[in-house]
């Protein structure tokens, strides 16, 4: 089922039965349910007080659910304190003890644990070159970029071959390049060890590119679980849409609907799109398509897709967003290549906007998404 996991697996699988969190009135995680395979990356993917990181505090211990039980394995973890339950976890701020040097912080998990000397030593050393950070064994975290200082977090966590790795936006407070860059290693680190990650972040990009699934919340829920693919090219809801990547959300009416495929008049013309469910004609509707997957052209008369006027081209390196505006107002992004014809074209120009039926998703309704 999962794709890319390494063959060395020493993951236990993970399952998230039932979980709510309340505090007060205010409901953080609403009955979520989810399994999670050995040796799985799954990120937890969603806006801010979406509930995904009280789901993993729940998971380390730090809080307690309502409802629902954790676990980990065949081991019951719902009331485990926190340091019996052999899982890591790796903060967005590092938590490394300013007062000791790398290889005593590396070194705390496995003093906690009661390991002696000799093979304590022996695991330092092996995380350490595990995160290639071999020469830095003597020296303090203030000595350290941020990126080293990642890497000593993340050596602390894997130092005493934990099963289970929770990770709260462990690369937030990275640069871009610098994350990028650790989000490669750190994906390749996971496939060495075989352990099970479960990994917060709010950055979609982030999750696309590291994981074997993704979890998309949103006040509380678990409203997508999928491969990115699946996530990226057949969200479920117009939420999902509009957080996983750029999509134009387009409000219009269906005029034919057979099966699943519809027919939808939007400002400036007719659509045509692939709906996931029954709808009929007349009911209002949205159509979401991906900037890259529409084609623009010089407007002439006679010619099917939606008429329009570009407004602003915007260079974005190896790409060229291009704006257009419809007759009634609405705006529509197209994502072209910057050598292309269409990124030639020039602001005020007449166009007409178009795009293969099978690349555009129709959802019932008018209402923005959440």
């Amino acid at each position: 089922m999962n794709r890319g996991i390494a063959t060395r697996n020493s993951g236990l699988s993970v399952h998230i039965d039932g979980v709510s969190r309340r505090y007060g009135r205010v409901t953080a995680v609403a009955d979520v349910s989810l399994q999670v395979a050995a040796g799985e990356f799954l990120s937890l993917l969603g806006p801010s007080g979406s509930g995904k990181t009280t789901l993993l505090m729940m998971l380390a211990g730090f809080e307690q659910p309502d409802e629902g039980r954790l676990l980990v394995g065949d081991r019951d973890l719902t009331h485990v304190a926190p340091n019996k339950r052999g899982i890591a976890m790796v903060f967005q701020r590092y938590a490394l003890f300013p007062h000791m040097t790398v290889a005593e912080n590396i070194a705390f998990p496995l003093r906690t644990r009661g390991i002696g000397r000799a093979e304590r030593d022996e695991k330092i050393r092996n995380a350490l070159a595990m995160v290639k950070l071999d020469e830095y064994a003597a020296r303090k975290p203030a000595e350290l970029s941020g990126g080293q200082q990642q890497r000593v977090a993340l050596a602390r966590a894997i130092v005493f071959d934990p099963p289970v790795i929770l990770m709260d936006e462990p690369l937030g407070a990275l640069d871009k390049k610098l994350r990028q860059h650790m989000q490669v290693e750190l994906k390749q680190l996971q496939r060495r060890l075989g352990a099970t990650v479960i990994y917060v972040t709010h950055d979609q990009e982030e999750a696309l590119t590291m994981s074997d699934r993704v979890a998309v919340m949103n006040h509380g829920r678990l409203v997508q679980l999928g491969f990115p693919r699946e996530l990226y090219d057949r969200p479920a809801d117009p939420f999902v849409a509009d957080f996983i990547g750029d999509m134009n959300l387009l409000p219009g009416t269906i005029t034919a609907a057979s099966g699943s495929a519809c027919t939808i008049q939007l400002d400036g013309g007719l659509a045509f799109g692939i709906a996931p469910h029954p709808l009929v004609a007349g009911a209002a509707a949205r159509v979401a398509i991906r900037p890259e997957h529409v084609v623009l052209s010089p407007a002439r008369a006679g010619a099917p897709g939606l008429q329009g006027r570009l407004t602003q081209t915007v260079f974005n390196g190896g790409t060229t967003v291009i704006l257009v505006e419809l007759p009634g107002g609405t705006m529509l992004h197209a994502s072209v290549g910057t050598r292309s014809e269409q990124a030639a074209l020039q602001p005020g120009a007449p166009v007409v906007a178009s795009w293969a039926p099978d690349q555009a998703i129709v959802f019932s309704g008018f209402a923005p998404p959440a």
